[in-house]
Parts: structure tokens; sequence; C-alpha cells
């Protein structure tokens, strides 16, 4: 499908090359559309899409329903645009491949960007993008796709949190995340909020939900889910517990993102929350299954220097899940200290220990509050592990 779609690229890129028009139309393309519809909808088309070459987001042609999920996907487009160079600048990029109706006034919409270096270079396909396009009035305004690829799927209200998911969901999975939702919003003295919930297979399923039919950026990734975007999580691999980003969600809201130490950051989010990847099984990683794993580890390597493994961030964990960091599991193990003998208030000093130079930050942080630097990292960490 992708090679026949850049022939085609191919074949009219360079008939349009001097043509005004932000996005191709090809004279095959079969728009079903009446003469006048048509005509406004290539006017909103180009509106959008011309904008976004600008480094715009231009909202009056967006849906208002999805018009936060639509902008995260366009802010993508217009990141793309900024990055150009003079080269690529001469190249008409953007190409209207598909376009049919799903129901009376709405249609899907498929448009490809396509980057070219030199006139005799191989096309290589950036990008095709699915959106729908509503008519209202004598213009097109246009969303992501979400609402109609998941317009079969089911729905439950687990607390504060809606699941979409397509036959069934894991009410215990489901339930704990409701429960940790709640809990680390109140830690943080914040508000709970409700969120929606799309239990996805993998990345690539949120990105075409999110209108990516195909990035080139981040093809083969599938470990990952997506969110919190506009109160809307995308699940890790089906699983219905997001907890490891809900920490990141909700200490954003408070916490300024140049002061926030990320070794701080991840720490709390595996002690809170999760290891946010899931194990062979499609379980979540619990903070205290990596602790019970780390003394197994120190008994089976007692000559292990805890500081080094933790500057180094060694992988040690590959039989759970290669992603797994060490550096956050003792870092958990620190924060659940400094939460225990300094409250709220240090936990908040520690998120803040600031973000440049993050590990030296970090020990000052830690020094300042229980006493732990690097010349007695070893002998006080190696006691926390041990009496976990």
């Amino acid at each position: 499908m992708i090679k026949n779609i850049l022939t085609i690229i191919l074949l009219f890129l360079f008939t349009a090359l001097f043509a005004q028009e932000t996005v191709i139309i090809p004279h095959f393309l079969q728009n079903p559309m009446d003469s006048i519809k048509k005509q406004n909808f290539n006017q909103s088309l180009e509106s959008l899409l011309s904008e976004i070459t600008k480094g715009k987001i231009n909202e009056s042609l967006l849906t208002p329903k999805r018009v936060e999920l639509t902008q995260s996907l366009l802010q993508e487009l217009v990141n793309y645009e900024k990055k150009k160079d003079s080269s690529a600048l001469k190249f008409k990029d953007k190409q209207l491949i598909n376009v049919y109706p799903i129901s009376n006034g709405e249609y899907f919409v498929s448009i490809s960007y396509t980057s070219y270096k030199e006139p005799e270079s191989d096309p290589v396909l950036l990008y095709i993008i699915d959106l729908i396009a509503t008519k209202i009035d004598d213009k097109f305004t246009f969303s992501v796709p979400i609402d109609y690829l998941t317009r079969y799927w089911k729905t439950q209200a687990i607390g504060n949190i809606t699941y979409h998911y397509r036959s069934d969901i894991n009410i215990k999975r489901a339930e704990l995340f409701n429960k940790k939702n709640s809990e680390i919003a109140e830690k943080l003295g914040l508000e709970v909020e409700k969120l929606d919930f799309y239990i996805t297979d993998n990345f690539q399923e949120i990105l075409e939900l999110m209108g990516f039919k195909y990035s080139l950026f981040p093809n083969g990734k599938y470990r990952d889910g997506y969110g919190v975007d506009s109160k809307t999580i995308f699940a890790i691999m089906s699983n219905e517990d997001f907890s490891h980003d809900i920490f990141h969600y909700y200490s954003g809201k408070i916490n300024k993102r140049e002061n926030r130490n990320w070794i701080t950051e991840e720490g709390i989010a595996y002690l809170w929350g999760n290891a946010y990847y899931t194990d062979n099984n499609g379980e979540m990683i619990t903070h205290q299954r990596l602790v019970l794993e780390l003394q197994n580890y120190l008994s089976k390597n007692p000559k292990t220097n805890l500081y080094e493994l933790f500057k180094s961030n060694k992988k040690i964990f590959n039989d759970i899940a290669p992603e797994i960091s060490v550096r956050s599991t003792i870092a958990g193990i620190i924060a659940q200290e400094i939460e225990t003998k300094k409250r709220k208030e240090g936990i908040t000093k520690l998120i803040n220990a600031g973000r440049e130079n993050r590990l030296e930050s970090y020990l000052k942080a830690t020094d300042e509050l229980i006493g732990i630097n690097k010349k007695n990292f070893n002998v006080i960490v190696k006691k926390l592990i041990e009496n976990y």
C-alpha cells in the first residue's frame, strides 16, 4: 500500500511543484461530494494546512468536541514544519490521498506527507494523517478519528475513570487504577480528575486512533502508552493501570518543569504507581516486586557498589522487562524514607531539586532532607534496601 502511495506521489509531485496550494489534490482523487461542497472542503483543508505550514493551528477549523486532542495531533505537524530546511521548503510535500463519507455531513480524510531531498532521490513517506471532516454551513472542521474508530467499543465507568474497550476489561486492575488516581492526587493536594481511558493493544494502535495511520519517526515502537492528554489516557499494552504517568500528570500541575528533578519524578512514579511497562504476562510491575528483585541481586552480588549502580543505571531486571530502571527503584526507596520522615514537604522539596545537573541536585536534596550523600550512599541505602 505504502509503495503504491509513494509511486502516485512521485508521478504528480512535480506537476504541482509551482502551484500556489499548500496541499496537492490530484485530479484522479474520487471525491464523492457535489461541486459546491467539494469547493468548500478544498478551501477548508487548504486553510488548515496552510496555517500549519506557517507554524499555526487555526482553531476555527477544528471540530469543537475533540479540539484539544486534535491540537495534539496537529502540533506534531507544526513541529515538523518548523524543522524544515531550505531544500525541503522547495517541494510540495502534502497530498490528499483519500476522502469518503462516513455519515451525513462527515467524511474520512487521509493526507500524506512525503520528504524529497533532491528531484532524483527516492521519496520518503513521513506521515499518513487521518482526519474526520465535518460540514458546518459553508465550511468544514477537522478532528482526530478516535470517535469514529471506536464507535463500536463498549464503555464502563469505574469511579472517576471511564474505560473504553472492545470486549472486556480487567475490573481488578481498573479499580486499582481508580484508587491510585485518587490517592496520588490527594497526596499532592490536588482535586481528583475524571478521565477517559482507552484500552489499546500497543502504541501503534494509539497512533492510529490519534490520526497517525503511519509515522516514520515512531515506526516499530509498540510497548508504550500515551497520556494524560486532554483528560484522555491510552493503555500500555492493554493494561488498565496507568498510575506511573498519572503521578507525572498531577506533579506537572503544581511543580514547574524547570525545577522538577527527573530522578525524583521516576522514583516516586515507581513507588506510588508502578514501573510503567508490563511484564511478560501483561501485568504491571510494582515497586515492591522490584525491591525484592534488587535484594536478590545484591545477595548474589554482595560487592556491588550501590552508588555506582545508581549512577550508571545498569540494567539488572532484563528477565522482567528490559526497560526497567534500577536507579528509579532505588530512588523510590529513598522517596519512601523521605515521605515517612518529612511528609509532603520533603517530597515536594525532592521533586523540586532541580532539572539541571540532576544527579548532583538530587543528592544535594537527599543530603539536606535525610543525610544521604555520595560518601555515605552505599551504607545508608543498603540498610534501607535490607529493611524495606
